[in-house]
């Protein structure tokens, strides 16, 4: 009996560091879907994070954000944090401010690509057409910048995803195969957690790394192992 409650009291928080009511709520909708048995999941959107990140000053208002949240969780009772977006925004403070396991969709993703192949490309939202095998900031911090191959974008801002998920899916497929062919990738990471659910659908001939998705199981990983920070009161 002692091991069901424990099992069955592993709570995950999602965070999603923007306001958007439809972000939010597609994401209760999958994470739900997703979590695996002997789990819960709650997520939450934040009302003073911006509509969606897609720029410095969109990330920069949505990692305050985010840390004020965790500042405030850290006696309710959760196992884990997931911080639903790419860009990974306010993920070191976060984890200076509680022990539990707290994971980046971003960095989860890409670490998880570099398991399944040897030089990844990242499929952005941003501009249609937009090549560029220079690593972002985020691959360079992560120390992974020999094994980036390139980032492509759709063109599809983040909050018409789902207006037209063929016609998203469609342009997924064109630059990942693109990136395959012109940039030497064998792995693709989506770049944006508001393409949750779609790499299922994504048919490619080379692995499709869901970033939301791939956040979860590795908190769920986190969870199980009872791996905690070290040097945090909470």
């Amino acid at each position: 009996m002692q091991d069901l409650k424990r099992r069955t009291s592993r709570r995950i928080l999602v965070l999603n560091p923007t306001r958007s009511y439809s972000l939010n709520e597609l994401s209760k909708e999958f994470f739900r879907a997703k979590v695996s048995q002997g789990f819960q999941v709650e997520c939450e959107g934040l009302a003073d994070a911006p509509a969606s990140v897609e720029s410095p000053f969109d990330e920069a208002a949505a990692a305050g954000a985010v840390a004020r949240r965790v500042s405030q969780v850290a006696d309710l009772g959760f196992s884990g944090i997931v911080i639903n977006c790419f860009l990974d925004p306010g993920l070191d403070a976060a984890r200076d401010l509680t022990r539990i396991p707290v994971v980046g969709a971003g960095e989860s993703a890409i670490r998880t690509a570099l398991t399944v192949g040897q030089r990844f490309s990242i499929i952005d939202v941003g501009p249609m057409k937009y090549v560029s095998r220079s690593p972002t900031r985020q691959v360079r911090a992560m120390g992974v910048a020999d094994r980036f191959a390139s980032i492509r974008g759709i063109g599809v801002p983040v909050l018409e995803l789902n207006k037209r998920p063929g016609l998203t899916i469609r342009k997924i497929v064109r630059e990942g195969k693109l990136a395959a062919i012109q940039d030497g990738a064998d792995v693709i990471v989506l770049g944006c957690t508001g393409l949750a659910g779609l790499a299922e659908r994504i048919k490619l001939n080379l692995p499709v790394v869901d970033p939301a998705l791939s956040a979860l199981r590795t908190a769920e990983m986190l969870i199980v192992l009872g791996l905690k920070r070290r040097g945090v009161s909470s």
